[in-house]
C-alpha cells in the first residue's frame, strides 16, 4: 500500500487521544501502582471504578479502570473532538458508513459517541469532561514517573493497511511507517492529529488487541526515577522492557505491566509534526534500529502478548511477516 494523500475535507474535527477504558480484578493493587509507583493522581475510586489523571491534565480522567472478575481487557479507546457539534456530524457519518453509532452515557463525560472502528477497535468519542485544576505547578504532588500527559496507544493489528486507510479518511497523518523490505506492504503505520508524532500505532499481528498506552513525561531522568521509585516499592518485577531509544519517532522509553497486564510506557523526547509538506519517515522492517535506536531489538513476547478488547475476536494478520526479536538477534551474535 502506498502513502495516501492527507484528508483535510474532513466532515468533523478528531483533536487528540483522550483516555482508555480497561478492567481490573483489584482497584487496589491497581490504585497502587499507578498512583505510588507511577505518579498518576487519583480523580474518583469507588467500588465499581478507578480513574487516573496526569499532572497537566485538567479532565477528570484519562485512564479510567473497571472492576471486573475476569483477566484484564481493554473496553475503550477514547478520542476527543472539537464540539458536540462534531459529534453530531460524525454521528451520522458513522451510521452512514455502517458502523452503528450511538451515543451512550459515560460518567465525568459530556456527549459521548461509541462505536467500532475499521479494524474493529471499540472507540469513543466526547468533546467535553469535567474540569478541575492540574497539578502542573504543585511541584511538591510530582511523584513516581512525573507523568505529564497520556500520549498515544498502540494497537496490535490484523489488517494495518486497513486501519491506515480508516484513519486517513478521519484526517489523520501518517508521520512515520514500518514496511515489509523491498516492498509496499505497511507492517505498521504511526498517525496523529495533534502536533507530534502519534495519537495511535497500529503494528501488524493478531489482533485488534491493546499492545500499549503511553504517558509522556518531559525529561529523559523521570523515566530513570520511575524505574528507581518501582524498585524501592519492590514492583521492579513488573518492568516489561528495560530503558532505551526508539528509532521511530526517537522516544526514550520504558515499559512496564500493570498487576492486571495491561502495558504502559513512560517516555519522553518525540518530535512535532506541523507542517503539511512534512514527508512520512519510512523504516525497513529487518532494521532494528527503529524499535531499539542502540541495536537491540525489543524481546518476543512484547511483539506478541497484548490485551484483549473486550467481545471481540482477534485474527490473523494479513501480512506474513514476523519482527526481528531479542531472541533472534542473540541467535545470531
Amino acid at each position: 500500500m502506498s502513502i495516501l494523500n492527507p484528508n483535510t475535507a474532513i466532515p468533523f474535527n478528531i483533536t487528540r487521544l483522550s483516555h482508555v477504558v480497561l478492567t481490573s480484578k483489584d482497584l487496589d493493587k491497581t490504585r497502587y501502582f499507578y498512583e505510588s509507583g507511577l505518579g498518576l493522581e487519583v480523580t474518583s475510586h469507588e467500588d465499581t471504578h478507578l480513574c487516573l489523571r496526569a499532572i497537566e491534565e485538567t479532565g477528570h480522567h484519562s485512564l479510567v479502570f473497571e472492576k471486573s472478575d475476569g483477566p484484564g481487557v481493554a473496553r475503550q479507546i477514547g478520542y476527543r473532538m472539537f464540539s458536540d457539534d462534531d459529534l453530531k456530524r460524525a454521528y451520522d457519518y458513522f451510521n452512514e458508513q455502517g458502523h452503528a453509532a450511538k451515543f451512550i452515557e459515560r460518567p465525568y463525560q459530556g456527549l459521548t459517541l461509541q462505536l467500532d472502528d475499521g479494524v474493529g477497535v471499540p472507540v469513543e468519542f466526547c468533546a467535553t469532561m469535567d474540569q478541575t485544576e492540574n497539578r502542573m505547578q504543585r511541584f511538591h504532588t510530582h511523584a513516581g514517573g512525573r507523568l505529564a500527559f497520556l500520549d498515544h496507544v498502540q494497537i496490535a493489528c490484523h489488517d494495518v493497511a486497513g486501519a491506515y486507510q480508516w484513519y486517513n479518511d478521519l484526517g489523520f497523518r501518517l508521520t512515520e511507517y514500518t514496511a515489509k523490505d523491498g516492498t509496499d506492504e505497511m507492517w505498521g503505520v504511526w498517525l496523529k492529529r495533534k502536533n507530534n508524532t502519534q495519537d495511535v500505532v497500529f503494528g501488524n499481528g493478531p489482533g485488534p488487541r491493546l499492545h500499549h498506552f503511553a504517558f509522556h513525561t518531559p525529561e529523559i531522568s523521570s523515566i530513570i526515577h520511575a524505574a528507581d521509585v518501582m524498585a524501592s516499592l519492590d514492583l521492579a518485577g513488573s518492568m516489561d522492557r528495560a530503558p532505551g531509544r526508539h528509532g521511530i519517532g526517537n522516544a526514550f522509553f520504558i515499559y512496564f505491566r500493570d498487576p492486571d497486564g495491561h502495558r504502559v510506557e513512560i517516555f519522553s523526547s518525540h518530535y512535532n509534526v506541523i507542517d503539511i509538506d512534512h514527508a512520512p519517515k519510512r523504516w525497513e522492517l529487518t532494521d532494528t534500529r527503529r524499535s531499539q535506536l542502540w541495536g537491540f531489538p525489543a524481546p518476543r513476547k512484547w511483539f506478541m502478548e497484548a490485551s484483549a478488547f473486550e467481545g471481540v475476536a482477534v485474527k490473523d494478520p494479513l501480512v506474513n511477516a514476523p519482527p526481528v526479536t531479542l531472541e533472534d538477534f542473540l541467535a545470531n551474535w
